[in-house]
């Protein structure tokens, strides 16, 4: 069987996707890495292992990042997918949220790069596609060719959530009828193809999701398939002092990297984190860079400030993490039982991740605009000191390591391809 993978081209959404490759690859498949070249991410697809190709122009995401026009649009503005706010999510949120990223998945879906797509896919002859939920070029492809295709989650299902949303929108308003901006695209790209709409370009005949359940949405036409997170991190050599048990309690602090490759600032203050921290007695290991650090007069003397190092095998000795909210972190601090306190960013999911983890009672949020260093101190005093948050994360942990693997679903993968 031949799989083909489709992944928006930076480092989470690439180790996010990686798994299931390795899977399919160790049952005796070709699994291959398609789309277009991230100059500055082709290292990530690298350390996978897997084959990768590139097609179309050039995806350089940070470069596009710094020449974007501040404004109402997808990643700025009033109206940002990221919203969990339930009152918040008035008719024209809605509206204007899923229009806008509509908009960004046909940008990252141009004419010449699916004719390219097609025509490799017509001569590899892939048997299955497994794409990121960023990339509709994939489903395009695939519905083109009659090859049956399934999403994968790197984080909460944001698509489905507006798509859910949009639909009941249009459900309270039977007599707009304007185009749905979606089906109108699709229509006309699977079109160009010599195919039609199917429903199904929108979420996949079938969803992989490696994260908890909690962070599911209801009442979203997904079929979603559970399997187990698997962790990936950048290949280095473990510092022996990671796998060394802690004189202290120990606290991982990390913001990702998201942000700085998408968005290209941090969030929140890096200052304000480590003040916070300063004077407990805790050993801190925070992963931050000389940028992420030129803010800060003094790091404090608890505090152990790397450039990185490997989330999982680190997570294995901490009591806690504070982060900012992105999928593979917390699939890191599930699978490890580690209490999370959540100070959620507005790329994607991260809030609406940090709330549902605070209701299941494996975590607390910290919104943005209530950083200080006193309430960074506060959250992580009650994630140590009350015994509730360790004993749900163990419970979380338990969850997921019960959740099928994604060697266990190779055969489920194998049927869903014969199925043309």
């Amino acid at each position: 069987m031949r799989v083909m993978m489709m992944v928006f081209p930076t480092r989470t959404h690439v180790y996010s996707m990686a798994p299931v490759g390795w899977a399919l690859a160790a049952a005796g498949h070709e699994v291959r890495f398609v789309g277009q070249c991230n100059p500055r991410e082709v290292a990530s697809f690298a350390e996978t292992g897997l084959d990768a190709m590139w097609f179309g122009e050039e995806l350089d995401i940070a470069r596009h990042r710094q020449l974007q026009m501040d404004g109402d649009n997808a990643m700025q503005g009033g109206f940002r997918i990221s919203e969990s706010r339930p009152e918040r999510y008035t008719e024209e949120y809605v509206r204007t949220v899923y229009e806008h990223w509509v908009e960004v998945f046909r940008w990252t879906t141009p004419d010449s790069l699916l004719d390219e797509l097609v025509r490799f896919a017509k001569g590899w002859k892939p048997d299955l596609v497994v794409w990121d939920p960023m990339i509709y070029a994939a489903p395009i492809v695939a519905h083109a060719l009659g090859v049956p295709h399934l999403r994968m989650m790197y984080a909460a299902d944001q698509t489905a959530r507006i798509a859910a949303q949009y639909r009941d929108l249009r459900a309270a308003h039977p007599e707009d009828t304007t185009p749905d901006p979606f089906v109108e695209w699709m229509s006309a790209a699977v079109g160009r193809f010599g195919a039609s709409y199917d429903e199904a370009l929108r979420h996949g005949v079938k969803t992989l999701d490696c994260h908890p359940s909690y962070l599911r949405y209801d009442g979203v036409d997904v079929d979603y398939v559970p399997a187990r997170f698997i962790p990936q991190n950048k290949p280095m050599a473990i510092p022996s002092w990671v796998l060394e048990k802690p004189e202290r309690r120990r606290v991982m602090l990390t913001l990702g990297i998201s942000n700085r490759q998408v968005l290209g600032v941090e969030e929140t203050s890096v200052a304000d984190l480590l003040d916070g921290l300063a004077d407990l007695d805790v050993e801190v290991i925070a992963t931050l860079n000389a940028a992420q650090l030129a803010s800060v007069k003094k790091i404090p003397d608890n505090v152990r400030a790397v450039d990185f190092v490997p989330m999982n095998e680190l997570l294995a000795s901490c009591s806690a993490i504070i982060h900012q909210g992105g999928g593979a972190t917390i699939g890191n601090a599930v699978v490890n039982g580690v209490p999370q306190l959540v100070i959620p960013g507005t790329t994607w999911s991260e809030r609406v991740s940090a709330v549902a983890q605070e209701k299941r009672g494996n975590g607390l949020v910290l919104d943005l605009e209530d950083v200080t260093p006193q309430s960074v101190r506060s959250g992580l005093l009650r994630l140590l000191e009350e015994p509730s948050f360790r004993d749900c994360a163990l419970e979380v942990r338990d969850e997921m390591l019960a959740t099928p693997t994604l060697d266990d679903l190779v055969p489920e993968l194998e049927r869903i391809a014969r199925c043309r």
